[in-house]
Formats: C-alpha cells, structure tokens, sequence
C-alpha cells in the first residue's frame, strides 16, 4: 500500500469514527428525543399525492373497451354487435351465444362486463348501412333525402335521418325488404350526392 493510500484511508476512518462519536453525544444528549440537531435547512414534509378527479376504472374503461370489442368483432362477428360504458362498466351487446359469453369471461377475467342481448350483429347492420349509403345519390332522385346513416351499437337497427320521415318509412322498405331500419327527423343535410350538379 503506498503512502498516498494509506494517509486517505487513515483519514476516512478516523472522520468515520469522528462522526459516530458525535452522533452517540447527540443520542446521549439529556431530553433524549429532543436533542439539538444539526443547523441547516429544516426538509420539506412529503405532502400525499393529490387524489385523481378520474376513479382508475373510469380511466381505462374507453381503452378497455377498445380491446373487448375488437377481439369479439374478430372472432364472433356474427354474433356481436356494439360494445358502451357506463362508468366504470362496459356493456357488450350481442346476439345470445353461451359460447361467446364464456369465452369473454375467461379472455377478460377482471373486465367489469355486463351482458346484453342483440337483435342483430354489426357485421349485418353494417353492410346494411353501407348498402344504403351507396344508394343517397338514387334516394335523392327520388326526393327523399337522406341525412344520416347509422348501425346502432346495440344491435337494433339502422338509423335513418331523414327530412321526410313519411316518405322515407314508405319507399326504403320498398327498396331494402323487411330489414332493421328506424327513422328519425335529421337536417341539416349531412349526407350529400356525390354527382356534381351541372
């Protein structure tokens, strides 16, 4: 060991040993609790974390849901047909399948889900909606305008905004046969013609 070396060593030691004796006076000190302590700084005192506004099941309930629907859209899509929460819990509709319901429960064992049943699926509402979407241009011809367009997430119907309800009840039945449609008063226009006016 060199000189350098041991002279740090010795030093830290004995500043080691100086520190102890120190802090046995200070416990030794009479009033023992209420000794002196060092001068300097007095530490801030931890404040509790502010409580969220938010309960953590309200907050991940929206990504949850997400992921409960996707996976019943891939593997029931005959079967499921929307997915809403309330609060913390998340309302699956679907077409009553006792398969889909006990594969839900072990795929998602803590998701606070509540089981409702459906008329129809989303994949069925949906090619339907889109059916008549394609049609606005041909309802418009007909002078029944067509505003909004929408499968219901539980599985009813589709919606369809119209500024001519008693029209619109009377022709698209017609066109579609006996199929889910509700229909409800909507303007402004929302849905337009795609042919450009000349």
């Amino acid at each position: 060991m060199n000189a350098k070396h041991h002279i740090r060593t010795t030093a830290t030691v004995l500043g080691a040993a100086l520190c102890l004796a120190a802090t046995m006076a200070a416990c030794a000190a009479p009033g023992g609790d209420t000794a002196a302590t060092p001068e300097g700084p007095t530490p801030p005192v931890p404040q509790p974390a502010a409580a969220s506004s938010t309960p953590t099941g309200q907050a991940e309930a929206p990504f949850l849901a997400d992921r409960v629907g996707e996976y019943l859209r891939q593997t029931y899509p005959d079967q499921y047909a929307g997915i809403t929460i309330d609060g913390s819990k998340l309302i699956v509709y679907r077409v009553p399948s006792s398969t889909l319901d006990s594969t839900l429960h072990s795929r998602f064992p803590a998701a606070p889900v509540e089981l409702r049943d459906a008329a129809h699926s989303a994949r069925r509402l949906e090619a339907l909606a889109q059916r008549i979407t394609d049609d606005i241009d041909y309802w418009t011809r007909k002078g029944v305008p067509i505003t909004t367009v929408a499968a219901r997430f539980d599985g009813a119907a589709v919606e369809i905004g119209t500024t001519d309800l008693p029209k619109a009840a009377a022709e698209l039945p017609e066109r579609y046969g006996p199929v889910p449609l509700r229909f409800t008063e909507a303007s402004p226009t929302l849905l337009l013609p795609t042919t450009t006016p000349t």
